[in-house]
């Protein structure tokens, strides 16, 4: 590469989440294929210059030409004056569709975002559907544009986890996630009612409100005892959470793609999903899908979800699915980009 490049992983001091995920294991895989530089404060990637509060109003990493790749599409960090040659990566238009925003931040959001669309040089969008939604919301001209999927963040398969203490050797359903609205995770309770599995959430809690509202779904069904709040897992506990669960269930109805799904088909999962956003993309024909979340409609499509899953021994099919998304595939696709601007600069 003819010139530098800096790569935004400001997101990295958010622990447990998915632009914590992306940043780290795109930008691994990426330095490995070039010289980058890490715009982070975080000692977890490196070399890297460390973020201060007034990057937001001043930004010039280097003297001369540079690409720099913004990671997300709510970054605060754009590069001020000429020299720098923009990638922008959009992760989702979620806060666009989030129906307890009003309409006057929408706008502002839009505003902002064609901003920094207008301003960028390369966009990337990690699904097809990203790149629909945004394409229907805002004015792209013709600046060049394409979908990379993200990887997993998985690699090894591990044998020896042990049963994890959480579930006290009783079988459970898994799901993983921020405990907000979007996550549609209070309709899984109704998956408990009329056996005896457990329910093991594990993520942090983006939003106090809807964390009472899945223990009060779950106390009127009746199953709030089977219900259990791990929060932030190491990685280790999160792969054996992964290893050991009957299925992995997903009813998400907002992602931009989805990295716990692809992690749980990694492991040879079933996995359980809404029909919505980018889920069926990345799920593809190897996933099981709601076709809505009435109790007795989800419970009747996990039943004949496990039961095509044993009698069909769709374990080594669902792996091979999970291996399109590969982060080292990612990162080449990424240096591509900077090259073609590099040789333009």
């Amino acid at each position: 590469m003819k010139v530098p490049v800096f790569f935004d992983a400001e997101r990295l001091k958010y622990p447990n989440t998915g632009l914590y995920h992306f940043c780290l294991q795109l930008g691994q895989a990426i330095a490995k294929r070039c010289a980058v530089t890490f715009f982070s404060s975080s000692d977890e990637i490196r070399p890297r210059i460390s973020v201060h509060f007034w990057h937001k109003w001043w930004l010039r990493p280097a003297a001369g030409p540079y690409i720099w790749h913004a990671t997300h599409q709510d970054t605060e960090y754009v590069p001020n004056g000429a020299g720098a040659s923009i990638v922008l990566t959009i992760q989702d238009l979620n806060y666009l569709h989030d129906g307890r925003k009003s309409e006057a931040k929408k706008q502002r959001f839009k505003v902002q975002l064609q901003a920094k669309i207008d301003r960028a040089d390369y966009l990337v969008f990690i699904s097809a559907y990203t790149q629909r939604d945004v394409q229907a919301h805002f004015d792209l001209g013709d600046t060049p544009q394409q979908v990379i999927p993200n990887g997993c963040n998985l690699s090894e398969i591990p044998t020896d986890l042990p049963y994890p203490a959480l579930a006290a050797g009783r079988p459970y359903l898994f799901s993983i996630g921020t405990i907000a609205e979007k996550k549609n995770f209070h309709v899984l309770a109704h998956l408990l009612v009329g056996n005896e599995r457990l329910l093991i959430l594990a993520g942090i809690t983006q939003q106090a409100h809807y964390l009472e509202k899945i223990k009060q779904e779950a106390q009127d069904l009746g199953v709030l005892d089977r219900v259990i709040f791990a929060g932030a897992v190491s990685e280790q506990d999160k792969m054996a959470l992964y290893v050991h669960c009957e299925a992995f269930v997903f009813p998400s109805l907002a992602e931009g793609f989805g990295l716990p799904v692809v992690e749980a088909m990694h492991l040879g999962k079933p996995v359980f999903l809404s029909p919505f956003t980018s889920l069926p993309e990345v799920g593809g024909p190897e996933a099981y899908y709601f076709t809505d979340f009435d109790g007795a409609s989800m419970r009747d499509t996990l039943a004949k979800g496990l039961h095509d899953y044993q009698v069909n021994d769709k374990k080594q099919a669902i792996q091979a699915w999970s291996k399109r998304f590969d982060w080292s595939v990612a990162a080449a696709s990424y240096v591509e980009v900077y090259t073609k601007l590099a040789e333009r600069m």
